[in-house]
């Protein structure tokens, strides 16, 4: 999420059981040390990464780190503290049983995470056009507009022609704000441009803007038809923003659980051969709300199993285009309002 969030960046997987690597009491001391500084330097909130510093150094003196007995635990118990005092779900301690790259991935231009991205149709899961003329799109990434712009268009032109429209972010963890303020645009007008969202960061100390955009490729769906969004605990990180950011402006209903709570964009920082951590070095703030989701989570406005989510939705949206639509019949719908009824008449 943002400009300089190092986007999916993959951090190196743990090993899980028994770590080969002793962990001799140089080597946590530097780890932990350099992890304060790291804190001081770069996370969002200087009080706070001034308290986590002070906390993690007094648990280092009285000898705490020294009980793990892996890697893995280790970055467990330090992220367990950062984040108690937090209350930061981004922010982690990881480790690698492999050794570190000495550069990180760069989540445009790194080949491998492309083709990933690529491989997954760059998290444009499903578009679909359901009975009832209503539009389905399972969005599971936001992969930014320069890699994945055309198929955001394609998947977006296809459903402007539906009634209602259905977007699936159950399974989305997050991605650029940039692909956020374009899926979002296309759920919008073009004049006059909607204030989304505004991101402060810290190593900048600058606020960076995000406006809907006055042209999109293709076709919108537009501002008067409905939509909702199903939602899950593992909707996260921009699929959050994308979710808080339209509901602010009462554009979108929600449908599913309250999602995960993760509003603080950031980066990963390189520790030593074996720690890296995500310090999140920005703050989300809405132009609306004045606020943003971290720790709290997007909070539904009909809150269901999020198995249940997509039939809630999907019958909803039935309902309000029968309702819309007979009052002032249209010869060329009445096949579709018959089909509706006998739809909603098996459920």
């Amino acid at each position: 999420m943002g400009l300089i969030e190092l986007h999916k960046l993959p951090l190196r997987k743990e090993r899980w059981g028994l770590t080969t690597i002793k962990l001799e009491a140089v080597f946590i001391n530097n780890t932990v040390e350099s992890l304060a500084v790291l804190l001081l330097d770069y996370y969002v909130f200087p009080n706070t990464a001034e308290i986590m510093k002070t906390v993690l150094l007094e648990k280092l003196s009285e000898g705490d780190f020294y009980k793990v007995e892996s890697g893995l635990a280790l970055s467990q118990k330090i992220t367990g503290y950062m984040q108690k005092i937090s209350n930061d779900k981004h922010l982690g301690l990881h480790f690698s049983e492999l050794p570190l790259p000495l550069q990180l991935h760069d989540s445009i231009a790194d080949d491998d995470i492309k083709l990933r991205q690529k491989l997954n149709n760059y998290g444009f899961e499903r578009v679909e056009r359901l009975p009832g003329n209503i539009g389905y799109l399972v969005i599971n990434e936001f992969v930014y507009p320069e890699l994945a712009g055309e198929t955001a268009a394609h998947a977006m032109s296809f459903l402007a022609n539906t009634d209602g429209l259905i977007i699936d972010l159950r399974n989305n963890g997050g991605g650029s704000s940039f692909m956020v303020t374009l899926i979002a645009s296309y759920l919008l007008d073009g004049s006059p441009p909607m204030h989304l969202n505004d991101l402060y960061w810290r190593f900048y100390d600058a606020t960076q803007s995000f406006w809907s955009l006055p042209f999109v490729p293709g076709k919108r769906f537009g501002s008067s038809k409905p939509v909702y969004l199903l939602t899950s605990q593992k909707t996260g990180s921009g699929a959050e923003e994308f979710a808080y950011s339209l509901q602010a402006i009462k554009r979108v209903k929600i449908v599913g659980e309250k999602t995960g709570g993760k509003a603080n964009p950031g980066s990963i920082h390189r520790i030593n051969d074996h720690f890296q951590v995500f310090i999140p070095n920005g703050r989300a703030i809405n132009p609306i709300t004045k606020d943003n989701w971290e720790g709290i989570g997007v909070l539904p406005d009909i809150e269901s199993n999020s198995d249940e989510a997509y039939e809630k939705a999907y019958q909803f949206l039935l309902q309000h285009i029968l309702q819309h639509f007979s009052e002032n019949l249209e010869p060329g719908r009445e096949q579709l309002m018959t089909d509706i009824k006998k739809i909603l008449n098996l459920r």
